[in-house]
């Protein structure tokens, strides 16, 4: 009897003890339901950057109630439409990365990017008071669709050790005549084993020619004379497509077009492989610090943007980009809301080591500058990554007009590889680029 005794004691002893558990942990489970799950898209690979931002909010956040998954989109025509998709259909997305003013507009128009306004103005959260009037640029129809959050502010990237052999200076300020002169001497080799001046990487992208050659001297809107004409026609837009038809075609300084597309060349595949000693853009900054995919151990240095001629940087290139918008038809606004304030003023740090500044004046610059050359201070040329890349300008080249902006761009890639290709003449593709472009701005 006695045993017996002991054992009910011993089950009820273990009752009272197992019970608080139960209990806990019915009551984390509880609390985990409460956690809101934000879906937000980027196109930028989760490794450079955002996967390690979302990590450090989620840390922030976890007793508020907020939780962030990164998925990327390729920021391509095929992974843009799968996101287009996505929050048309108010499934999966309820905040994302624009990348560009057009495709920004687009968005606004289309009912896929919330106007922020009652946000804004409720939390005093002023966008101008954190980077100036320019952030007025990125409005739609004068109302706020986005957040810039990256500071775009390019220029042209080489390689240093190639031009110290060759015993060029690093420009600080050159024409487009002067830049089709050093890609030329700095082309050398036959073959396999050609090193070419110059890289466009014309098979990602034509319309930069105009973003980064043009503008800088024709202003924000280089596509543009008005609302209802096209400036394919302009002095400075002709000359810049002659350069690159030139270099090309003429000079044999870069790879062509057509061996661009058809060889499927990247700017990893041919500056960091040694086979270019310039390229046109840095976004290629967390490639040049993955030693692991893209072996070399020659120096990165960076110029401004070519121009026009003598004294004619009007404007600098730039701007803001990696545009923050939310999806209106998700049930989590406020919270997207939160964590867009957050990534804005504090939480870009894990991706300015893969190349992206922050345009917000909330970072210390000296963290910034740190954050952009860690993992690659023996690869990255300090001093130009800050004359060119990281020190703000007072002078953006910002659009104004997105009129028709993809059909127009449209028009202008076609005309492009037609030249490129040497079915017509700059000029005469030119001159056609302008009628059918105009045909569309007047309809």
């Amino acid at each position: 009897m006695k045993h017996f005794r002991i054992i009910a004691i011993a089950l009820l002893l273990l009752a009272i003890i197992t019970l608080p558990v139960v209990a806990g942990g019915a009551g984390e489970s509880a609390k985990d339901e409460d956690i809101v799950t934000l879906r937000f898209w980027g196109g930028v690979p989760p490794e450079a950057g955002p996967q390690a931002s979302v990590d450090l909010f989620n840390e922030q956040y976890a007793d508020k109630g907020i939780r962030v998954e990164y998925e990327r989109f390729v920021n391509d025509d095929t992974g843009n439409l799968k996101l287009e998709t996505n929050l048309l259909s108010g499934d999966g997305v309820d905040l994302y990365m624009t990348y560009t003013t057009d495709i920004l507009a687009k968005r606004a128009e289309g009912n896929m990017a919330l106007d922020l306004s009652e946000l804004i103005e409720r939390d005093g959260f002023d966008l101008t008071q954190y980077g100036g009037s320019l952030m007025e640029s990125y409005y739609i129809n004068g109302k706020p669709y986005c957040v810039p959050t990256k500071l775009d502010q390019y220029g042209i990237v080489l390689n240093k050790d190639m031009f110290d052999a060759a015993g060029i200076p690093i420009p600080t300020e050159w024409t487009f005549d002067e830049f089709r002169e050093v890609a030329k001497k700095l082309t050398h080799g036959e073959g396999q084993d050609k090193v070419y001046g110059m890289f466009w990487n014309s098979q990602q992208d034509l319309t930069y020619i105009l973003s980064y050659l043009v503008a800088q001297t024709n202003g924000g809107d280089p596509m543009y004379l008005s609302e209802t004409e096209s400036a394919f026609t302009d002095p400075v837009v002709l000359a810049a497509v002659e350069l690159i038809y030139n270099m090309m075609n003429v000079d044999g300084s870069s790879p062509t077009h057509a061996d661009s597309v058809t060889q499927k060349l990247s700017q990893e595949g041919v500056f960091l492989a040694g086979k270019s000693a310039m390229t046109i853009g840095p976004w290629m900054v967390r490639s040049i610090k993955d030693l692991d995919n893209y072996p070399h151990d020659f120096v990165t240095a960076f110029a401004p943007y070519p121009v026009y001629a003598e004294g004619q940087r009007n404007f600098t290139q730039g701007g803001y980009g990696d545009m923050l918008c939310i999806n209106p038809k998700s049930e989590h606004i406020e919270e997207a809301w939160e964590f867009i304030k957050w990534y804005a003023t504090e939480g870009m740090l894990p991706v300015v080591e893969g190349g992206r500044v922050p345009c917000f004046n909330t970072y210390d610059p000296a963290e910034v500058t740190a954050a952009f050359l860690k993992g690659g201070e023996e690869l990255l040329d300090s001093e130009t990554t800050m004359t060119v890349l990281i020190n703000p300008a007072d002078n953006y080249a910002a659009p104004s007009i997105t009129n028709h902006s993809a059909e127009i761009k449209r028009v202008f890639t076609e005309e492009m590889e037609t030249i490129l290709l040497g079915d017509e003449t700059p000029a005469e593709g030119m001159a056609k680029a302008k009628e059918r472009a105009d045909a569309i701005l007047q309809q």
